[in-house]
């Protein structure tokens, strides 16, 4: 495996969708506005991403540093769902190898990947300086440095977000409102506009639940190696269940009061394709909660649930049941708004 390809691995790369369908958003939906910038729309998405994979890196550099306790001591408990964080970096006595990193490399690693997303970054700011002004430059520069601040703060010094219980909100904060208006102001120069802000808490919001969820469903394992989540930041099930709904079904109101403004196309009503999974996601998840009887067999509307079999064999099927589904929720939503907002220009 190639350098590359190890740090973007050990970057956990099968999370970006949770960066790059909001980011796609954001660009399909620029499309038709003023001042855009059709040739940025790559660059940015390349930001968006490596930006992602940075801010995962970082994150385990301080979550290494900040707490010597291992994810080998949760599956020593049987927690199977979580896999041993950081297992890439060298630990005591062990030597660095192909396949392991020292914390030193980590850092350069976070270092590289931020440095390329800065110079997307960088490319699109000048662009914009240059076509539209500076004050159309100011919005991306607000934009990324408040991205970088939040992303650097979920577990570094000095507010360590995510070990107040924050963690889940913070990331719905960045790959939704900084993320997509931040795209806006990279493409466009628009930094604010109420139809992209309304878009991007709705899909926000579906961010959220992807990461809630596991907080919900390792609540009590949590609590054992004395990880704040939000989960745990509300205490009592009832209140956990609360808000899996109300990042489930916020969404679908929020697109309802922006076709009422009449923002965006009655059309972009074939996202409710979505909501009978929503509300699937809200039992299924209430039904694991409790600890009452559940069936955590896929079925075909649920969409792609990879390797299932596999899954049972390793014991991680009950959690990634729910964690999928409450992606593919986020995905397939994204997706038709893309579709939809695509169709509709191309008819125009």
């Amino acid at each position: 495996m190639s350098k590359i390809g190890f740090w973007i691995k050990n970057a956990r790369d099968i999370a970006l969708p949770q960066s790059a369908l909001p980011c796609l958003t954001a660009i399909v939906l620029c499309i038709g506005q003023d001042n855009f910038l059709w040739w940025l729309a790559l660059p940015v998405l390349l930001g968006v991403c490596t930006a992602h994979l940075g801010m995962n890196l970082a994150d385990d550099y301080f979550d290494f540093k900040h707490d010597s306790r291992t994810r080998a001591d949760v599956n020593s408990t049987s927690i199977r769902a979580r896999m041993e964080k950081c297992s890439y970096l060298v630990k005591n006595d062990e030597t660095p190898s192909e396949k392991k990193a020292t914390l030193s490399q980590l850092g350069w690693a976070v270092v590289a990947f931020l440095g390329f997303a800065a110079l997307m970054g960088a490319t699109a700011l000048l662009a914009q300086w240059l076509i539209n002004g500076w004050q159309a430059a100011m919005g991306i520069l607000i934009y990324a440095f408040l991205g970088l601040f939040v992303g650097v703060n979920y577990s570094g010094k000095p507010l360590e977000l995510g070990y107040h219980g924050l963690g889940e909100l913070v990331i719905g904060l960045m790959f939704g409102p900084l993320c997509m208006l931040g795209v806006q102001a990279a493409l466009t120069g628009n930094p604010f506009s109420y139809p992209m802000l309304c878009m991007s808490i709705a899909i926000g919001c579906m961010v959220t639940n992807i990461v809630y969820v596991h907080s919900v469903m390792e609540v009590n394992a949590d609590a054992e190696l004395n990880k704040m989540t939000f989960a745990r930041l509300l205490r009592n099930k009832a209140a956990m269940i609360t808000f899996i709904a109300i990042f489930a079904i916020l969404p679908f109101l929020l697109l309802g009061l922006g076709i009422w403004m009449g923002w965006w196309s009655p059309w972009y009503l074939l996202t409710l394709a979505t909501l009978p999974m929503s509300i699937y996601l809200i039992h299924s998840t209430r039904l694991f909660a409790y600890g009452l009887h559940r069936n955590d067999t896929p079925r075909w509307w649920m969409g792609p649930m990879g390797d299932w079999e596999g899954y049972k064999k390793v014991g991680i099927d009950w959690f990634l049941y729910r964690w999928l589904l409450a992606r593919n929720i986020c995905t397939f939503f994204c997706l038709i708004l893309v579709i939809v907002h695509v169709t509709l220009l191309v008819i125009d």
